[in-house]
């Protein structure tokens, strides 16, 4: 049997290594989709445990006024006195039962011995749940593992004329969480939680778009290294490149064209802020920033900078298929400077 150990970190490197093959766009497509989808479970998870614990509470008022309107009855005081409550009061819940819509109605002696209950077999026997604010004379609701099954439940005491505690009422309904949710607002969590999907997946799929256009499909070390490998590529040739945008701003020039025109020094890294300059705001000679402002395709024309003969050249900013297959819009012109 041959056993093959894999390192530790094989994985997670593995992974580092495909996602340094991804693009900006999908980079950020993907952790914009795991936010949308976590920030919409995070929402439907509380509004549903808010739907449930407001559903509870809902039941539980309705109940306890159920069970306290029972409880005052003169009919069922009375019953609660007689010899034989059961043969008064078991045919009054079952149709107080079906006119409320609760699941069940036991009303039973101080004790806890039930005198009426939906299954007649249950009648005499002992009730299961809590009873001891009921005895002490205090309504209260509880939700309880009784024998019609887990249920919503509220437990009321019968008070006789002296107030003293004659028997109790408990009313309940069969529930779970999911019913009582749905039965509260689950579809409008729903509805909810598919807005914030769709509406996420919405800008989710602009942003991609957007992305995917102005980084024309590049991933983040791809464009550092783009950059890095321009940069040194442009300040290693012998003649000076200016590079003009549609606005008449100097977007790029190398040291030997800051050298030729008296430029000052391009920051060393865009930390050290944008620097654009207009053509009208530098100390060109007239001619040249006519014709940089002109944007015209020039070969070898001459034009004087100070003591300076420069041959200029300038021609549009054409730039290259993306990796996309489409042509980004020309960036302006660029001019090559060389001294005569």
């Amino acid at each position: 049997m041959v056993t093959t150990t894999w390192p530790r970190d094989a994985a997670g490197k593995g992974w580092v290594r495909t996602m340094h093959g991804w693009s900006i766009t999908r980079r950020l497509f993907v952790a914009h989709s795991v936010f949308i989808v976590s920030l919409a479970v995070f929402v439907s998870t509380a509004a549903f445990v808010d739907a449930r614990d407001r559903g509870y509470a809902e039941r539980a008022d309705r109940l306890l006024a159920v069970a306290a309107a029972i409880a005052d009855s003169p009919f069922v005081v009375r019953a609660s006195t007689s010899p034989d409550p059961t043969a008064a009061l078991q045919p009054y819940t079952l149709e107080v039962s079906r006119d409320a819509a609760l699941d069940f109605i036991t009303i039973m002696s101080p004790a806890g011995v039930r005198w009426t209950h939906p299954d007649p077999a249950e009648i005499g026997r002992q009730y299961v749940g809590r009873t001891g604010p009921a005895t002490a004379g205090m309504s209260f609701t509880d939700v309880t593992p009784g024998s019609p099954g887990p249920s919503v439940r509220a437990v009321v005491p019968i008070l006789d004329s002296d107030g003293e505690v004659v028997g109790m009422v408990a009313a309940g309904v069969r529930t779970s969480t999911l019913q009582i949710a749905l039965d509260a607002r689950l579809p409008a969590i729903l509805a909810v939680t598919l807005t914030l999907l769709l509406a996420g997946t919405l800008a989710t799929w602009v942003l991609r778009r957007y992305l995917r256009r102005v980084t024309l499909g590049w991933g983040p070390e791809e464009l550092a290294r783009l950059f890095v490998s321009n940069d040194s590529v442009v300040n290693s040739v012998p003649e000076g490149l200016i590079l003009v945008d549609g606005a008449g701003d100097l977007v790029l020039y190398n040291d030997r064209a800051a050298e030729l025109l008296g430029l000052p020094p391009r920051p060393a890294s865009r930390a050290a802020g944008a620097f654009s300059p207009g053509i009208d705001e530098l100390d060109l000679p007239p001619s040249l920033a006519d014709l940089l402002r002109s944007g015209r395709t020039v070969v070898d024309e001459i034009h004087l900078s100070g003591s300076r003969v420069l041959v200029v050249s300038q021609n549009p900013a054409e730039p290259t298929p993306s990796r996309l297959g489409t042509r980004a819009a020309p960036v302006g012109t660029v001019a090559t400077l060389r001294e005569r």
